[in-house]
């Protein structure tokens, strides 16, 4: 199976990358992958639901994700949604610049994790279990979608991505063991406001960087994280919940689409004019069948032209290569 890649935004820049409603019902027909920087909500969840969207969460050690925010606006571009910075500030030195982005950006990475491990519909993935095994991690993303896939395939498609290139930065892990003691501290500060998640995998692994970083400064490789000691089952959602999601999401569009209602109340009233005896020319006087063929005409032409306007038809999107080393699903 070949999935499109698709976006689900209006706009990138500085605006948050919330979903779009309409660029769901424009793909609805799709099998697709989109790769956007999403906190959590309700309203996300919904919409994903709506839309039959699983929803796959990366996520990486939050030294590195300062270090490839450096390299990403330096060789790309300053704007972004998490935190304000224009071109005059590029030109702080790598530490200064290293500990802005830290201070300003990873709350909001914080607030990431945060929002989607409260969260029952998303399955969560390390960056760093996916650099280990890439195959695996591919696998087990798949299965949680619902996607069957076999080891050839997936290896067959990794290899074709990285034939055709993509905006990676370095992807590996463990570049951020070069931060400065002070930035490390403020990021574990950050983390030890929430006493709930010490013991998560994910901060373990944080704390283990952070303390390897305070220790030398100068190590480059990062020990693999804390086995799991458990897992979310990788179950396909059963088909009376993909049924009732295909309902859902067809009574939401009907709701939000009022053409198809005024066609067939124009084509109900048409079928009605031309049975009724006394219109606006009765039928017993000489022509009284003109008007008859050309009103329920007139109707149906128009309740045609409402159908047309509201087939929902896809939206060109270019092909664009996820970049796991530098999106912020992935940071």
């Amino acid at each position: 199976m070949k999935l499109n890649s698709v976006n689900l935004i209006p706009s990138y820049g500085r605006r948050e990358q919330e979903l779009c409603e309409i660029r769901l019902a424009q793909n609805a027909g799709l099998d697709y992958i989109a790769q956007h920087h999403i906190k959590h909500s309700t309203w996300t969840e919904e919409l994903c639901r709506d839309y039959d969207v699983s929803i796959i969460v990366l996520i990486r050690s939050l030294f590195d994700v300062v270090v490839s925010i450096r390299d990403h606006v330096h060789r790309e571009s300053p704007v972004n949604p998490f935190f304000y910075l224009d071109k005059q500030h590029l030109n702080r030195d790598e530490a200064e610049l290293e500990h802005m982005i830290a201070m300003l950006a990873i709350p909001w990475y914080i607030n990431f994790y945060m929002g989607w491990r409260s969260s029952k519909a998303a399955r969560i993935f390390m960056y760093e279990d996916f650099v280990v095994d890439q195959n695996k991690a591919i696998s087990e993303m798949l299965a949680f979608a619902g996607i069957p896939a076999n080891a050839a395939q997936i290896a067959a498609g990794l290899e074709a991505a990285r034939s055709q290139g993509s905006r990676i930065n370095v992807g590996k892990a463990g570049r951020g063991m070069n931060l400065k003691p002070e930035t490390v501290r403020m990021i574990m500060d950050m983390l030890a406001a929430y006493p709930e998640i010490q013991d998560d995998r994910y901060v373990q692994m944080m704390k283990a960087q952070a303390a390897r970083i305070l220790a030398a400064g100068t190590e480059e490789v990062v020990a693999a994280p804390p086995p799991l000691s458990t897992s979310k089952p990788l179950a396909r959602p059963s088909l009376a919940m993909r049924t009732r999601r295909y309902f859902r999401r067809k009574a939401r569009l009907l709701g939000k689409r009022r053409n198809p209602l005024i066609a067939m109340g124009l084509l109900a009233f048409a079928g009605l004019y031309y049975a009724f005896l006394y219109n606006l020319i009765p039928n017993s006087l000489s022509g009284g069948r003109t008007d008859d063929l050309i009103v329920p005409a007139i109707l149906v032409f128009a309740a045609a032209r409402l159908l047309t306007s509201t087939k929902i038809k896809p939206v060109p999107v270019p092909f664009k290569k996820v970049d796991a080393a530098t999106s912020a699903s992935a940071h």
